[in-house]
């Protein structure tokens, strides 16, 4: 992973000193013991992450899942129902700037920028980084791509643009010595190249590059340095001589803030810096942090399922041992033994045959064993408390109505949204410092240049344009703005909501507009309206007269411009009370009855009613 830096030089006067003191021996020796101290202190929170993603992925996902069955995966629905709130869609962005004569450069930025986030994929990057934040702790590393003809990072780091990539906590090290990130004397993480890409890319000192072998993958795939497991194991298992095409090579790329550098070094032996650079990127740095819950005093935060999964083991142990309970649970036919002729005549017969019993008396069913009520009970209650520790997941996730009326509904989604407003509000955050970091690339790298397309009146394809250094101007800093949006998909629905409550607001308005030529395409709303509402039919039901109307076009329909009147209307508002239930409802009867407590005669109908 490269950078828009440069090499130092021993001309630089003031920052020599500083590649001095980062290049010499005892320097380096000290910073790979600090790497080493943080990465044992950081050994818990990688052990405890794998253990949840385990937990996660069930014992069915390979053949290194969780050690037991997962029957019911709160993890994987208050994960998945969390992913899709914070990060379902590819965001955009809005670039703004308080200067008029700014304004053309302003929107060109917003144009590239936005290009730029969809060819690199960067809703990918940061629905991992939401899951990595959920786990533990979110890091995206921002970098501009360098190199002779080698793609380092894959095949989405073209070279000489910038990149967005996710940092696993397992490849993470940051200064565990300081109170808070922005007192870190160090942070990095830790990856693999090809090992030819070393030499071929230009970027590392040929010197060094001599006297290094590959990385032996064994210890790369299997674990981390301190013994713990690497997430990515349950996948690839626990070969301990993997097959690989390629050699590889583990390099640590470290940000240095008290210097102001970037370097890179191998991770296995003692040789010297691979790569020194000047740091000239945005002040924060290359890496970037997303987390959701902080915690007084510690600069690790507290991740979401770190607070769900004893809830999520408990409820799964019970829901374990009430499987083995229903298998155990058994029916057999007891007679006497005077009646051994009637029971094997039972046995015998067929579902509603008729048989002839001698002494029908002396054969009874019995049943033994079954599931225990009052666990059933305390497991109904389990998934009630995971809901409402995880924020109210039966709201935010669609899964049921909660209460019996639109109003109490809405209420309750707006309360359990607050939540995850401020989990949204983190995010949105989040994402804007990591895009303002990829649009400083765009706007200061000289050698960036853009074919951006601009939309004008009267032309179908718009205008292609070339944008460079020279159309970039202003201050990025102190000129321009940028804001994230459209982190959320919406749906079809969503989007008709939206026209809906557009034509309700500029209805009042409607006689305004034909007096400045403005008109709605009538034709145009209603085929949406079929397009967002899956209606197939709609040429059946509507007959379209001539063309549609456009935009400046009288709605008189070759009237005289006079003005539409609707129709008079009378309307009977009529009231009618019909039982209701929600499931929170249901699961609170059904535990009432478990339980062997009494229930009125609406709570027993109650059980039985559709809550959808």
């Amino acid at each position: 992973m490269a950078y828009d830096t440069e090499y130092t030089s021993d001309s630089e006067g003031e920052s020599t000193g500083r590649r001095d003191r980062v290049d010499s021996s005892r320097s380096l020796k000290r910073l790979r013991n600090a790497i080493e101290w943080s990465r044992r202190k950081l050994l818990p929170f990688r052990e405890q992450r794998v253990n949840a993603i385990r937990e996660f992925v069930g014992q069915h996902y390979s053949d290194n899942g969780s050690n037991d069955r997962v029957p019911f995966n709160f993890l994987e629905i208050a994960t998945s129902i969390y992913t899709s709130q914070l990060a379902s869609n590819n965001p955009k962005v809005m670039v703004s700037t308080p200067h008029a004569q700014l304004k053309t450069s302003a929107y060109d930025l917003q144009l590239a920028v936005n290009i730029l986030m969809q060819e690199i994929q960067i809703h990918k990057t940061l629905r991992k980084a939401v899951l990595e934040a959920l786990y533990g702790m979110g890091v995206v590393k921002v970098g501009l791509e360098q190199g002779a003809q080698v793609e380092i990072g894959g095949f989405l780091h073209d070279v000489g643009q910038p990149f967005c990539d996710v940092v696993g906590l397992d490849d993470w090290v940051h200064d565990m010595s300081a109170k808070r990130y922005e007192e870190v004397s160090f942070a990095g993480n830790r990856y693999r190249i090809p090992f030819y890409q070393l030499s071929e890319s230009g970027l590392y000192d040929p010197k060094v590059v001599a006297n290094l072998q590959p990385t032996n993958s064994s210890h790369y795939n299997l674990y981390n340095e301190g013994g713990d497991e690497r997430a990515e194991n349950l996948a690839k298992g626990h070969d301990s001589n993997p097959d690989e095409y390629l050699d590889y090579i583990e390099l640590w790329d470290l940000w240095l803030p008290h210097d102001n550098k970037i370097i890179t070094i191998p991770t296995e032996g003692e040789s010297e810096p691979l790569r020194v650079v000047e740091w000239s990127g945005p002040e924060e740095g290359p890496y970037h942090i997303l987390q959701f819950t902080d915690v007084p005093g510690n600069m690790m935060p507290l991740p979401p399922v770190s607070v769900w999964i004893d809830m999520h083991e408990l409820a799964n142990r019970i829901f374990r041992k009430l499987g083995r309970q229903a298998e155990r649970q058994k029916t057999i036919l007891g007679v006497r033994g005077t009646a051994a002729e009637d029971g094997e005549r039972i046995v015998r017969a067929n579902d509603g045959e008729a048989i002839l019993l001698d002494n029908p008396e002396a054969a009874r069913e019995y049943k033994f064993g079954g599931i225990d009520q009052t666990s059933l009970a305390f497991l109904i209650q389990l998934r009630q408390m995971f809901s409402y520790q995880a924020g109210n997941l039966d709201v935010l996730g669609g899964l049921g109505p909660q209460t019996q009326t639109v109003g109490q509904e809405r209420l309750l989604a707006a309360s359990a949204s607050k939540r995850m407003g401020d989990m949204q509000g983190r995010m949105m955050s989040f994402t804007r410092e990591v895009v303002r970091s990829l649009a400083k690339y765009l706007w200061y790298d000289p050698f960036i240049t853009l074919p951006l397309v601009k939309r004008e009146p009267g032309i179908e394809l718009g205008i292609t344009v070339e944008w460079g250094p020279e159309q970039r101007e202003g201050d990025f800093v102190y000129d321009i703005e940028i804001a994230p949006y459209s982190m959320k998909e919406d749906s079809p629905g969503d989007k008709l909501n939206v026209i809906m409550q557009f034509l309700n607001t500029m209805a009042p308005f409607m006689p305004m507009m034909e007096q400045q030529g403005l008109a709605f395409d009538f034709e145009g709303i209603a085929r949406k309206f079929a397009q967002y509402t899956n209606l197939d039919d709609l040429d059946e039901i509507m007959t379209f007269m001539g063309e549609p109307l456009g935009l400046g076009e009288p709605m008189s329909g070759g009237r005289g411009g006079e003005a539409r009147q609707s129709p008079s209307t009378t309307r009977t508002n009529v009231r009618v009370n019909r039982p209701g239930t929600t499931q929170g409802g249901q699961e609170q009867a059904m535990v009432a009855q478990l339980l062997g407590q009494g229930k009125q005669p609406s709570e027993q109908a109650a059980m039985t009613r559709d809550v959808s």
